[in-house]
């Protein structure tokens, strides 16, 4: 009974190896715990620093104050001239055509004026009878005064014929302008050029009745090119840099790409209210007579701004609904988004003019769903964007 007791008692060893086969199993679960913990924890700061937007950012670059402006231009004669008939008549001939050179002075066309011919020749008449009266009232007033001195006629006699004398003087006066008039009218007969050009326009044939004034349509438009203008409107920014004399480089795609350096003549010295433009003439010579006016023309401006203006990738343009955007971040690298005013596009890199400073930071082609006050972690630009700014 006390051997069979005896065997069933485990051993010291057994005990032991029990014991020791516990403790490596409770290690083992520890281990295991520990390290589902580890994992879980290195999971939760994974998700955080995943939550937040990594991005690159770049310093705006400032633009030169000297910067050349270009501008579309028209360019037109240094004047044209409309002319018209001053007389009324019928065309007897014409001696110049469209593309013609003429000096002033040249004879352009002729009228045939019948009315005029025979208004003047009435006229001339008329004053010739009213010359004659003229005379004969001198004479009497004359005589008649001789008389009065004398006694032998009352003064008030002598006062009527020399009253009568005198509105004769008067008539003849009339008679005279009237005939001076009608001799202009005689001589507007001859259409001549007003100064040097050239004919663009001819709008009368032989036989056809032309009216006095602007009433009727013109029968030439002459165009003196010996000198050219050139129109461009300079947008409101660039307004004030704009002044008398400076120069302005003007290409002529028709006539090659050498440009033609022109001066500012003039400019409204006020803006178009509806296009915020200002109008600007360039005087270019033309003395060669190769250039025609009517081209399109490019211009470029030497200007120089007093506003400070930025350059940017153009890929760091957000394009919201509320308007134009950039992504700043600031000092707790939070997102800010700042409205900018957009000046010149370069293709890659465009021109701000309003809305950033020389110290903000700028995101790279920053994400949509950025939104404001949002927490970012910030990286520098790589090589190949620093590439991309000028």
């Amino acid at each position: 009974m006390s051997s069979n007791h005896s065997a069933a008692k485990p051993s010291r060893g057994a005990r032991l190896v029990l014991i020791g086969l516990c403790v490596v199993l409770a290690a083992l679960a520890i281990f295991g715990i520990a390290k589902r913990v580890h994992a879980r924890h290195e999971l939760a700061e994974d998700t955080h620093r995943n939550a937040i937007a990594t991005v690159a950012t770049i310093a705006p670059k400032a633009a030169p104050k000297d910067q050349a402006l270009a501008l579309p231009g028209t360019v037109a004669s240094w004047q044209d001239a409309q002319v018209y008939a001053r007389t009324t008549g019928y065309v007897a001939k014409w001696y110049v055509d469209i593309g013609a050179k003429v000096k002033k002075g040249q004879r352009l066309a002729d009228l045939d004026t019948p009315d005029v011919d025979n208004q003047l020749l009435q006229g001339k008449a008329q004053m010739r009878t009213d010359q004659a009266n003229e005379t004969f009232a001198k004479v009497t007033a004359d005589r008649y005064a001789k008389l009065a001195t004398q006694g032998l006629v009352a003064q008030q006699t002598a006062d009527q014929y020399l009253a009568q004398y005198r509105a004769d003087v008067a008539t003849v006066q009339a008679d005279q302008a009237n005939v001076a008039r009608l001799q202009n009218m005689e001589d507007f007969k001859h259409i001549d050029a007003p100064y040097d050009g050239i004919v663009t326009q001819r709008n009368l044939n032989i036989g056809a009745l032309v009216d006095a004034g602007a009433s009727g349509s013109n029968l030439f438009v002459i165009a003196d090119t010996s000198k050219l203008r050139v129109y461009v409107d300079v947008p409101e920014t660039y307004a004030a840099s704009v002044h008398i004399s400076m120069p302005a480089d003007v290409t002529l795609n028709t006539y090659g790409a050498k440009p033609i350096v022109g001066t500012v003549a003039r400019t409204a010295d006020a803006l178009d209210p509806n296009t915020r433009t200002l109008r600007t003439e360039i005087d270019v010579d033309n003395g060669d007579q190769l250039l025609v006016p009517g081209v399109y023309a490019n211009v470029k401006l030497a200007l120089s701004t007093a506003t400070h203006n930025y350059i940017v990738p153009a890929n760091t343009l957000l394009f919201r609904s509320e308007g134009l955007r950039v992504a700043l971040v600031d000092g707790q690298q939070h997102i800010h988004l700042q409205s900018v005013t957009l000046g010149r596009d370069f293709g890659s890199t465009v021109e701000i003019t309003e809305g950033l400073n020389d110290n903000d930071r700028i995101v790279l082609s920053p994400s949509d769903s950025l939104y404001e006050g949002q927490q970012v972690n910030v990286t520098g630009p790589n090589q190949a964007q620093k590439q991309r700014m000028p």
